[in-house]
């Protein structure tokens, strides 16, 4: 038995690639000479390609609508007789090959001392199969040393730094800042001196499940025709119909085809099409554009499906915390120094913690997509926190069991941890509801948006003084309005209206708060 390579042929005059639109036959199917194999389009013509000899396939170079180079290997099929390697390799001449081993005979000296090394995308974490690459520290060219970074990478989890395993001449990356990279993926291309060693993550920790990870382009393929930075790069592009030059324009220009308009008689994205989207790409005079990638981009896709799943409402009721800022006071005179000074937040949260045994319907998480409605004994509150690099949403575990001093030094503590990107995965998820207060800038109303699958989000607004009438006189009161977002699919308004009633009768006699 032997193997013939069917390699894409030369199918039209400055064609260097096709499109495969169809497959005729599939892994371990029996084919004779002259049959289908495959059809291919480019942007002059679609063809039939069939097999040159009788064989059984053992693989497929692509996917149908994946685009393939000339003279990649598209089909290897099990032949009889000895391997015929495909008809490029007997069309060599003796001089083709005796120029050939001169050459290499002249270069080995040189090119021995250079290799290859390729740092892909470990597993950084269990269960994450991607990551989005939200910085590179690095450029093609730059020489870089042993653990010197390369780049940030972040998952729904954490971020963390990739350093290099080897010292070297960086020759490829394998994506953009703000592209989304499997693990496993060939993230960085590196010449080093002498042979290449073995990448690490061939050789350390879990080589298979980083293996099994990634996203290649093609599944069966053997011998990619393309470099890995690219066939590991996938995009919404490919599944969109259109021509290899269309394509290649496309990618040349970093359009994205699946934003384009396809005028096509056959549905496909033209020339023409580029030429819109290409326009409608360009900045205005005076525009300046911001890439929307890391955190930002997180948060930007999941207040989008919040808002797109959830039926939000949003109750606001005003209470009166006169007697709660003096309470306040009153204890941070009394205090020890070895305590921390307590603002109004601790005191809010320990009225939310006596509310919620009565509101569990509150403190809950709605799984949809399952079916259910989980409720939670545990007071597990997510604290909304504005950083540098955006809003992070630490939380504070099983808050019922805690005294408002321990809930200020854990709340002082996370933070600090979230402004300094120092706290652990643990620390960012769990959370049973959520808080969000801008503080003194907290505004008279807010509707926040909820953090889903959590149920409902608390916002309190700012303190402020407001005159009434008591017994006849006007006298001045400090107020806050305090309002509460809902899920409408598990929360009816009549609960919201009394759950709020309740928290702020406890806001407004704050020492019953201790006594529930």
């Amino acid at each position: 038995m032997g193997e013939f390579i069917f390699k894409l042929p030369d199918i039209g005059e400055g064609v260097v690639e096709a499109e495969i639109t169809a497959w005729h036959v599939s892994v371990g199917d029996k084919v004779d000479e002259d049959a289908p194999l495959a059809d291919a389009m480019t942007d002059k013509a679609t063809i039939e390609l069939t097999s040159p000899v009788e064989g059984v396939v053992k693989s497929l170079g692509c996917e149908e609508g994946d685009v393939f180079a000339v003279g990649g290997h598209l089909v290897v099929l099990e032949t009889e007789g000895e391997d015929a390697a495909g008809e490029e390799t007997e069309e060599l001449s003796e001089e083709d090959t005796s120029e050939d081993s001169e050459s290499s005979s002249s270069d080995t000296p040189a090119s021995s001392r250079y290799g290859e090394f390729i740092f892909k995308l470990p597993d950084i974490g269990e269960g994450v199969v991607e990551a989005e690459i939200t910085a590179w520290h690095v450029s093609v060219g730059d020489e870089v040393e042993e653990d010197a970074p390369l780049a940030d990478a972040m998952t729904d989890k954490a971020t963390i730094e990739l350093t290099s395993p080897v010292s070297g001449k960086i020759l490829a990356l394998g994506c953009e800042e703000g592209d989304v990279f499997s693990v496993g993926g060939h993230l960085v291309t590196l010449e080093v001196e002498g042979a290449a060693p073995a990448p690490e993550s061939e050789t350390k920790d879990a080589p298979k499940k980083a293996e099994a990870s990634a996203r290649p382009s093609s599944p069966a393929s053997k011998t990619p025709s393309t470099p890995p930075s690219t066939s590991e790069k996938k995009s919404s592009s490919e599944k969109v119909l259109a021509s290899p030059a269309v394509r290649k324009r496309a990618m040349d220009s970093g359009l994205d085809l699946s934003k384009a308009k396809a005028s096509g008689g056959e549905g496909q994205v033209t020339h023409n099409d580029l030429d819109l989207l290409e326009k409608a790409a360009e900045p205005e005079d005076g525009e300046t554009r911001i890439k929307v990638i890391g955190l930002r981009r997180v948060i930007a896709q999941r207040m989008q499906e919040s808002k797109r799943n959830i039926p939000h409402f949003t109750y606001v009721e005003e209470i009166d915390v006169t007697e709660l800022e003096a309470f306040r006071a009153r204890i941070n005179q009394k205090k020890s120094d070895d305590k921390p000074k307590l603002t109004v937040l601790p005191l809010m949260i320990r009225a939310m913690a006596v509310l919620l045994r009565d509101w569990p319907q509150f403190n809950a998480r709605y799984m949809d997509e399952q079916g259910y409605v989980s409720q939670f004994s545990d007071f597990n509150l997510g604290i909304a926190t504005q950083t540098d690099i955006g809003l992070v949403v630490p939380v504070l575990k099983k808050a019922q069991t805690l005294s408002v001093w321990k809930m200020a030094e854990e709340l002082n503590r996370l933070a600090e941890g979230a402004r300094n990107n120092k706290l652990k995965p643990e620390e960012m998820s769990g959370a049973t509801t959520t808080l969000t207060s801008l503080g003194p800038l907290g505004g008279i109303v807010t509707t926040p948006v909820i953090n889903r699958p959590e149920v409902a989000i608390f916002g309190p607004n700012k303190i402020r003084p407001k005159l009434v009438m008591e017994d006849g006189q006007v006298v001045e009161r400090k107020v806050m309005n305090f309002s509460v977002s809902c899920d409408h699919r598990v929360i009816d308004g009549y609960d919201a209206a009394k759950m709020m009633q309740d928290l702020k009768a406890l806001l407004q006699d704050p020492q019953m708060m201790f006594l529930a």
